[in-house]
């Protein structure tokens, strides 16, 4: 509906009810939910994706680095257990028999320590029988001292190599603690030389500088290459995210600008409805008030004209009752009143009756209504049309040819207008569904009048038209002032919704 009115007073969007808080007012949002609530969907997504992805990264690196550094203790058991097979073994076969070192033998031992490949690397050495007895040390103290067979060096015996880094708090690291804080230490089953049979288990101690250095360097690139992985993966994900975030925001936009359009179109219906009912209370007075007009230039008119021509014709029937017939000439003068008020009368119903407008376009009505126009009033209309549509609702032609007909012969008959200017084009509604109307405009160059007084004086007809326009869904506007002639403007819709309201 292309209606302009002004707000509604009782509007009260603008100043929504206030609760107060204890009537279950909603508490107020702190500044991170309120920074929070101003974000994108995208933007949420990315800063929730960089708090998973950080999380996710940092355990993933924990888990890494924990499997470098074991990756990287296991090979340098890998390295020892060569060592211990082809160094040391072949330095132990006394063992095998059950016996003891020889002093041959732990010459040879103290002698692959001190001039070995592993001498910069190693920093103790055991040898520890299965019964727990420290068979061979560099803590002299310790040699023949029994210590119980359990954890790691339980495992060794039973065939594994087993490696932890060592604090050294142990009672049988009396000798390590003098020298370092930590080791680490590895226990290596010492088989006869070949069979598998366990004659002894080695333990090593290593100092862990380059085992952490390596764990360091091993960790720093895992660390980069997680950080790297992150990054893209986070890169990917918001790019996706953020496509959809646009689309979701469009979406979300054209869905606002919809509800927006469908509610000024619920309130100019509603609008129209109140102008609609308002307008059919004003148009039964006014069907009142033109039914009294009728009967009033009737009364004044033909029925004065024909009360006259009865009471001579009363007048000539009582003489002729006495014989005395009337002449021609009074016959005549009767049949001039009687044509007079005939005349009358056909004047009457023609502003009354309608032209056949079924089978006529906007422009046959505007030129019929005009042209009946001049041929009763001698007066000159200027007619100008542009763009009109080609099919327009028969309610807009009706009205079309009632507004411009009483247009017309107010600017003659009350403005003593000479000339009138009349202008039919097709014009926007003042609505927010932008639909086209028919604007009919006619300005005349009469005496004018002031339009305040047009819903209290006489102007029946001009009240009827803003009537009507109303009713059809559209609108009426007059600009007048004494002397300086009167223009009028009235548009109807041209789509069927506003004609069946």
């Amino acid at each position: 509906m292309r209606l302009m009115s002004p707000a509604d007073p009782d509007d009260t969007t603008a100043h929504p009810p206030v609760r107060s808080p204890e009537h279950g007012a909603e508490p107020a949002r702190s500044r991170p939910q309120r920074w929070l609530d101003r974000l994108s969907l995208a933007q949420r997504f990315l800063l929730a994706n960089l708090a998973i992805l950080l999380v996710a990264g940092l355990a993933v690196g924990i888990w890494i680095g924990n499997e470098l550094e074991r990756s990287i203790v296991d090979r340098t058991a890998s390295v020892t257990a060569l060592y211990v097979e082809s160094i040391i073994e072949p330095s132990v076969a006394s063992l095998a028999e059950g016996g003891e070192l020889t002093a041959e033998e732990i010459e040879t031992l103290d002698g692959h320590l001190a001039s070995s490949a592993l001498s910069d690397r190693v920093r103790s050495l055991r040898l520890w029988s299965r019964e727990g007895e420290d068979i061979y040390s560099p803590y002299a103290k310790l040699i023949g001292q029994r210590f119980p067979v359990e954890g790691h060096l339980a495992e060794a015996w039973a065939g594994e190599v087993v490696t932890e880094m060592d604090d050294l708090s142990g009672e049988e690291n009396e000798w390590e603690r003098q020298y370092w804080d930590r080791l680490l230490e590895m226990y290596i089953p010492v088989r006869e030389r070949g069979t598998e049979n366990i004659i002894a288990v080695a333990e090593f101690y290593l100092p862990p500088k380059d085992i952490d250095e390596q764990v360091t360097q091993a960790r720093l690139t895992a660390w980069g290459l997680v950080t790297l992985a992150i990054v893209l993966a986070g890169l990917l994900l918001w790019r996706v995210v953020k496509r959809g975030s646009d689309t979701i925001q469009r979406q979300e936009t054209a869905l606002s600008r919809q509800v927006d359009e469908l509610t000024d179109l619920l309130d100019e219906n509603a609008e129209l409805n109140e102008r609609v009912h308002s307008a059919a209370e004003r148009t039964t007075t006014l069907n009142e008030r033109s039914m009294r007009r009728v009967s009033s230039d009737l009364h004044d008119g033909p029925g004065q004209m024909l009360s006259l021509a009865m009471l001579r014709l009363d007048r000539l029937q009582e003489r002729a009752d006495r014989g005395d017939l009337p002449s021609a000439e009074e016959i005549a003068e009767v049949e001039d009143v009687l044509e007079e008020a005939m005349a009358d009368m056909r004047t009457i119903a023609a502003g009354l009756r309608l032209p056949e407008l079924r089978s006529m376009d906007v422009l046959d009505v505007a030129t019929r209504a005009t042209e009946d126009h001049e041929r009763r009033s001698d007066t000159h209309v200027e007619l100008e049309a542009r763009d009109l549509p080609a099919d327009t609702p028969l309610p807009v032609r009706i009205a079309l040819f009632r507004a411009l007909q009483e247009a017309l012969s107010n600017a003659t008959r009350h403005g003593a207008a000479e000339r009138v200017d009349v202008e039919l084009s097709v014009q926007p509604g003042a609505g927010r569904a932008g639909r086209d109307g028919l604007q009919l405009s006619v300005r005349d160059s009469g005496i004018g009048f002031d339009p305040s007084t047009l819903d209290s004086s006489d102007g029946l007809g001009l009240a009827g038209i803003r009537e009507q326009a109303e009713v059809l869904g559209g609108s009426f506007a007059i600009s007048s002032a004494p002397g300086e002639g009167t223009s009028l403007r009235v548009w109807w819709p041209l789509w069927d919704g506003a004609i069946e309201t």
